[in-house]
């Protein structure tokens, strides 16, 4: 059972360019590299389903799976901008600002004025609605980093 698992593991960790976006990672995407029909696709998704081991492979960065950002586990982050997200949107939009250096400081950003200006030229994109999310507002900004 060690071996299996062990070969699993390095077949996750050497594979990772087989992953397809429809039908995630995990076993499915390891055993059907070829994922270029409906079928295969559908019989991937349904291995990676079944097989269970889907949530180890993102928590371990294996198995076609890429670990999370690690603004998700920055609970000081998550906190600040959720207690602030009208703040720091007024504060996106002028491209400067107490809380937006706050939350820079937090995401360990090194040139913060190049951040500030990607955040205002961006803020449609951050602040997407009224309703948006502070993980929503979170995912936004890592991707302007």
């Amino acid at each position: 059972m060690k071996k299996i698992i062990g070969l699993i593991a390095a077949v996750g960790l050497t594979a990772s360019v087989y992953a397809n976006e429809n039908t995630g990672c995990g076993l499915g995407s390891l055993v059907i590299k070829n994922q270029n029909t409906v079928v295969l696709q559908v019989l991937a998704a349904t291995t990676n389903g079944t097989s269970g081991n889907q949530t180890f492979g993102i928590t371990s960065g294996t198995s076609n799976c890429d670990k999370p950002s690690n603004f998700v586990s920055n609970d000081k982050l998550n906190k600040f901008v959720a207690e602030n997200m009208d703040e720091l949107a007024m504060d996106i939009s002028a491209g400067k600002g107490e809380t937006l250096e706050t939350v820079a400081k937090l995401m360990n950003v090194e040139n913060k004025e190049a951040f500030s200006a990607k955040l205002q030229a961006n803020f449609s994109n951050i602040y997407s609605s009224q309703n948006v999310t502070s993980a929503n507002v979170i995912d936004s900004i890592a991707k302007y980093m």
